[in-house]
């Protein structure tokens, strides 16, 4: 799920949940929680999806389990948040709060008093750790609100806003951009055309599953043009969505997904290496086809005849040691 689908389950959920007391919280699987509040089930697979459910499943436990299961006791929960816009929920209760990092793998972590009390995973990064004792916060880096073009293909820049990629090339797909037009290359008038687009998928967010012969086979806040030859059916709620899509898809192999995804980011990487090479080939044919002009440039320099330098427009910098000239 994305950014904004999880913004979309912060409003669906918290009218429900808000203010009842916490049950219990069972493990479903590697990775995959259901904690029932009130009467409320919420289903988390690590990295992949938060939602209700109705669905109940054969439960198992885990030291994680029982740790915060025990200390969550009928706890009252107080608030339900997405923290930073980003892959995070925070269910804030009166005993302590439980955090959901829905990036990456994914992580729980459970919180009092701004320390980790236990986890799923206990993780370390340069700057930031999640293990018992120390102080939790979540990644320093957050997406951003507005969108910021820049000479890389829109698309990045659009996967920098709290949407996620489907919804970006949505947005690029309605205002009829090539997701890989260079940001700093649109008008004022795509640039328009683009902020409507992303203003009118946030605004008539609505839940849909996509059918292929009757299987779902996707589904999203949006009708999406990807899925334009699909049955498109609309839900009440984003959980219900959700629910059904899980239940029914067969899912992929998360090592494979993984591999996708590593090799989706190698791409990116080497679209970017690529447009540098080239730049930088262009650079060098110029130099090239001057070199002539260049080598006589500094052979003047060198023999101190400033003067005739000055006259074919070079402009010196004697305390530097350097000199600009255009060559056309």
């Amino acid at each position: 799920m994305t950014n904004l689908e999880y913004s979309f389950i912060v409003a669906e959920l918290a009218p429900k949940i808000v203010g009842k007391h916490f049950n219990r919280i069972r493990k479903l699987g590697e990775g995959t929680y259901r904690m029932k509040i009130g009467t409320t089930e919420v289903l988390c697979e690590l990295g992949v999806r938060i939602h209700e459910t109705r669905y109940v499943a054969e439960a198992e436990t885990d030291k994680f389990v029982e740790k915060a299961g025990k200390e969550l006791d009928n706890a009252r929960l107080i608030s339900l948040e997405q923290v930073n816009n980003d892959r995070i929920l925070s269910f804030t209760f009166d005993k302590g709060t439980l955090v959901f990092e829905m990036f990456g793998d994914g992580n729980a972590v459970l919180v009092r008093g701004g320390v980790t009390v236990c986890a799923a995973k206990y993780e370390k990064w340069a700057g930031r750790e999640i293990t018992v004792g120390k102080p939790y916060s979540p990644p320093a880096s957050v997406p951003s609100t507005k969108l910021e073009p820049s000479d890389k293909y829109i698309i990045v820049s659009l996967m920098k806003l709290p949407l996620g990629k489907d919804y970006a090339a949505e947005a690029l797909a309605r205002a009829k951009i090539d997701e890989k037009t260079p940001g700093n290359k649109l008008d004022v008038g795509q640039l328009s055309r683009l902020e409507r687009e992303l203003e009118s998928i946030r605004s008539s967010a609505k839940p849909l599953v996509f059918y292929d012969n009757g299987k779902p086979v996707d589904f999203a806040l949006a009708a999406l043009s990807k899925n334009s030859k699909l049955e498109a059916r609309p839900f009440v709620s984003l959980s219900e969505a959700a629910d059904e899509y899980y239940a029914n898809v067969e899912l992929p192999n998360p090592e494979v997904e993984k591999l996708v995804r590593r090799l989706e980011k190698q791409r990116e990487r080497l679209d970017e290496l690529l447009r540098e090479e080239k730049s930088d080939r262009e650079r060098g044919d110029f130099i090239y086809a001057h070199y002539a002009d260049i080598e006589r440039l500094l052979a003047l320099a060198k023999e101190g005849k400033f003067d005739e330098l000055q006259r074919l427009g070079a402009k010196l910098d004697k305390k530097e040691k350097s000199m600009e000239i255009e060559l056309q």
